[in-house]
């Protein structure tokens, strides 16, 4: 798939899933009151804005979005059958529909909005390749909020849902999918000029996945409920118009690259320079960078079972994930919280160790401490130096801003004993770094008295029994406090640096 078709999809998706600028432009000036002439207005505004996201790439002219004024309101449908990109994506007969009432102050109440209940589409991912067919029912839906194009006060958006289902018909066989109940809520929050602040949650119950696999066996997942929360801080709406149009000038320089050097006289010798070439992915990459300032989201997975053949099958009674990203103090932060409990699984053959595969574990991994503009200069040099001389680089940038590696949260549930801590380390260099970190333990004595009974486990012993010495003891707790400085390794009071590999 060439790089133009796949910016000009991202694209044209973002355009449709984007109100924001949409109705910045093509809301704010219609009339209060509801008039054949608003009406004709929203309709080429919303066209014009199109064209301008996409540079003129794609012809909107023929954009079938009919708005109807009825009485305080305007009826909206937008019909999406037929055929798109270059027949890469075809439609069924079908048309997202919304009521919109104006309200003062410029702001739009969103009466309902939903899509076709029945909806099929064909995808081909090449043109010799054979289609997918998806088929999309929804039982029952709405979508409701309060808008304001400005951006100067709060919007808010509710949405719900039951029956979702999908069926994609593909050359692997048919994979199906059914949600039994979706609620979703988002709220944006004033920020600054042209940013908001977006804020929500959403939980759907009743997830049921089936997918084929090889040698005519299904692989079924089932989902009790999944929830969770997001917030994107600051985001830049007015920058998303922006960016769509510097990806659709690269995917016209490229084809335009791609058609010279085929020969093609529609190039017209407008093929970009490398010069040209970089220009423009610096101007991609700092626009990204100012998207945001960052992102929150925490979801939990309850009661997960997957039925797959002779690949998997299991079930957790929770999983949970969490991604943070962000700039704090202007240096980039990562922050990842991964949650699992209640593992069960007939493919876990029986015996002793089944008792000590954890049954409940927190990790809470983070990696920081370089500046913001450290890491948009190294990438902006990668990209003027064609990403030679590169390690270099790297090293140069540890050396003045060494990154932070963190367990911020430890939890682990193994048979009697249950293991917590935190610790980070500090890395200059590829082989300069420091470390320190404590650990906590309770119920050790018993895991050692298990380890002692149990032939199969008294390998382990050993090193249960060394660990326990060296340990300092808290109360019920063992501790160990760890350090290594100046590549000297330190448990509590005992240096540990003999036991390190040597190099």
């Amino acid at each position: 798939m060439r790089i133009t078709t796949r910016l000009q999809r991202a694209a044209l998706l973002a355009a449709l899933l984007a109100p924001a600028p949409v109705a910045g432009s093509a809301w704010a000036q219609v009339p209060a009151a509801p008039s054949e002439q608003g009406a004709r207005e929203i309709v080429e505004a919303m066209r014009a804005w199109l064209g301008r996201q996409t540079a003129d790439a794609l012809d909107w002219s023929a954009l079938g979005l009919r708005v109807v004024a009825d009485g305080e309101t305007y009826r909206l449908e937008l019909p999406f059958g037929g055929s798109y990109l270059e027949n890469a994506l075809k439609m069924g007969e079908g048309a997202a529909s919304a009521v919109v009432k104006p309200l003062e102050g410029g702001r739009w109440s969103i009466v309902s909005f939903s899509l076709p209940s029945k909806l099929q589409a064909e995808v081909r991912g090449s043109k010799d390749a054979a289609p997918s067919v998806m088929d999309v029912s929804i039982e029952s839906q709405q979508t409701t909020g309060t808008y304001d194009p400005s951006l100067t006060t709060p919007s808010t958006f509710l949405t719900e849902a039951s029956g979702y289902t999908t069926a994609m018909r593909g050359p692997n066989g048919e994979q199906t999918s059914r949600i039994g109940k979706l609620k979703a809520r988002s709220e944006w929050l004033p920020s600054g000029p042209g940013r908001v602040t977006i804020q929500g949650d959403s939980a759907l119950e009743g997830y049921v996945s089936i997918s084929p696999l090889p040698g005519g066996e299904q692989a079924k997942v089932t989902i009790g409920r999944l929830g969770g929360e997001t917030r994107i801080e600051n985001f830049n709406v007015d920058g998303l118009s922006t960016l769509l149009r510097t990806a659709f000038e690269i995917g016209a320089k490229v084809k335009a690259e791609s058609a010279g050097n085929a020969g093609d006289s529609k190039g017209k010798g407008a093929a970009p320079s490398g010069e040209e070439q970089k220009a423009l992915a610096t101007r991609l990459l700092v626009q990204l960078f100012g998207m945001i300032d960052g992102m929150q989201t925490d979801y939990s997975y309850d009661d997960i079972c997957v039925e797959g053949g002779t690949m998997f099958s299991g079930s957790l009674r929770r999983f949970g994930m969490g991604l943070g990203f962000g700039a704090p103090g202007g240096k980039v932060e990562i922050k990842l919280r991964l949650a699992l409990e209640g593992l069960e699984s007939p493919m876990i053959p029986p015996g002793p160790w089944v008792e000590f595969i954890p049954h409940k574990l927190t990790l809470t991994p983070r990696v920081g401490g370089v500046p913001k503009e450290a890491v948009l200069a190294l990438l902006q040099r990668a990209i003027d130096t064609e990403g030679q001389e590169m390690a270099d680089a790297g090293f140069a940038l540890l050396a003045d801003h060494p990154v932070a590696l963190a367990i911020d949260d430890l939890l682990m549930d193994i048979g009697p004993l249950r293991l917590k801590g935190a610790g980070a380390v500090d890395v200059s260099g590829p082989d300069e770094y420091s470390a320190k970190a404590e650990l906590r333990a309770t119920g050790l004595d018993a895991l050692i008295r298990r380890a002692n009974a149990v032939p199969e486990l008294k390998i382990a012993a050993p090193v249960l029994i060394f660990l326990k010495g060296i340990a300092r003891q808290d109360g019920n707790e063992s501790v160990w406090a760890i350090s290594y400085v100046d590549r000297k390794m330190v448990v509590n009071d005992t240096d540990l640096s003999g036991l390190m590999p040597v190099k």
